[in-house]
């Protein structure tokens, strides 16, 4: 079902968009301030789920309108985890040296900014990829700026694949545009045209201000190093799947297409989960190792001993991280979700 909304503003959709209530998707969407899209989705789940909109007397029951049973893979033993290869990027800080450091304070002091060593998320001078399994560990990656020259070769690649992707799509575009007004239930307003925009699927770059967008992460990583570490891993287990946050380089629609063309399936993922992901462990480990002898100062030197470290992580290390990940999900599932850090409750002093 649709999300960030409750209960009751799904019935207000419902009965508006429905006969008795005579509202458009458009005025709707004026109204509520939610996208079209959303109500659409809210309005037709209904419909299927046995709300008639046009009976006499409308009811709209809350089995029409509340969320569908997740069950997740709480049930998932070792053996289905060890065919999840799990991928994932953290940033390297040049000069910042992993580790704890002592500090002089009194008990009432623990969360006082000048005892704590402050973090900027999102600050790195590069940004390190890797990917393992149970089995093997796979291959890693580091990300440097992309030049100017790259950009324009980019753009002129993109472009010839939107040549070709563009009938393709309004082919696609047009078989559902019809199919939606075939005159069942005509919608008033403007025949829709044809356009090719990024909606109606033409792909294009956003500026990321230097950091990973979908482009890079496919040309760079998914299809040089992701894709065929997956079907080296099927040889083996012919159930893989490739487990990946929901950053926008990961979930763009064009990844999904290099999946199917490889026959690679992917790992549906919660947003916000690093406590399930069995990859996160490993960047602790490599930052403590990569500045035990003080840390990179350069970009060439970050480089060279953050892939000679993971050359050298063992994989026994890597399966007792994964080996963990059964304990993790029935404990995120005890604590219904929440955490126990202290200083993320409003009463500090429990």
């Amino acid at each position: 079902m649709a999300l960030n909304t409750d209960i009751s503003t799904r019935s207000f959709i419902v009965a508006l968009k429905s006969p008795f209530g005579g509202k458009s998707t458009r005025e709707i969407a004026e109204m509520t301030g939610i996208s079209p899209r959303t109500i659409d989705s809210i309005y037709g789940r209904a419909c299927q789920r046995g709300f008639e909109p046009n009976a006499r007397l409308i009811k709209i029951l809350p089995q029409y309108l509340e969320d569908a049973p997740r069950a997740g893979r709480p049930h998932w033993t070792l053996e289905d985890w060890k065919n999840v290869i799990w991928s994932d990027e953290t940033s390297v800080v040049l000069n910042h040296r992993r580790g704890g450091y002592r500090v002089w304070r009194r008990l009432d002091e623990v969360f006082t900014k000048s005892v704590i060593r402050e973090r900027w998320k999102g600050y790195s001078e590069f940004m390190f990829w890797g990917c393992f399994t149970y089995d093997y560990k796979g291959p890693c990656h580091v990300w440097r700026p992309e030049t100017a020259q790259e950009k324009r070769d980019a753009a002129l690649q993109i472009e010839e694949l939107n040549k070709a992707l563009e009938p393709l799509m309004r082919e696609a575009w047009e078989l559902t545009t019809g199919m939606k007004r075939l005159g069942l239930r005509n919608k008033p307003g403007r025949v829709p045209q044809w356009r090719w925009v990024k909606e109606t699927g033409k792909l294009a770059r956003e500026s990321s201000r230097g950091g990973i967008d979908w482009w890079r992460y496919q040309t760079q990583v998914l299809i040089p190093k992701l894709i065929p570490f997956a079907k080296e891993c099927q040889k083996e287990r012919p159930r893989v799947f490739v487990q990946e946050d929901k950053a926008p380089s990961h979930t763009h629609h064009a990844q999904r297409t290099i999946y199917r063309n490889a026959e690679v399936e992917q790992l549906p993922w919660p947003g916000n989960s690093p406590d399930l992901n069995a990859i996160e462990a490993a960047w602790p480990w490599l930052k403590r190792k990569t500045t035990r002898r003080g840390a990179p100062k350069s970009r060439a030197e970050g480089t060279k001993v953050w892939q000679q470290y993971w050359d050298e992580l063992p994989q026994h290390q890597i399966q007792a991280w994964i080996e963990h990940i059964p304990f993790h999900i029935q404990e995120i599932i005890k604590l219904e979700g929440g955490n126990e850090y202290k200083e993320g409750r409003r009463d500090r002093s429990t």
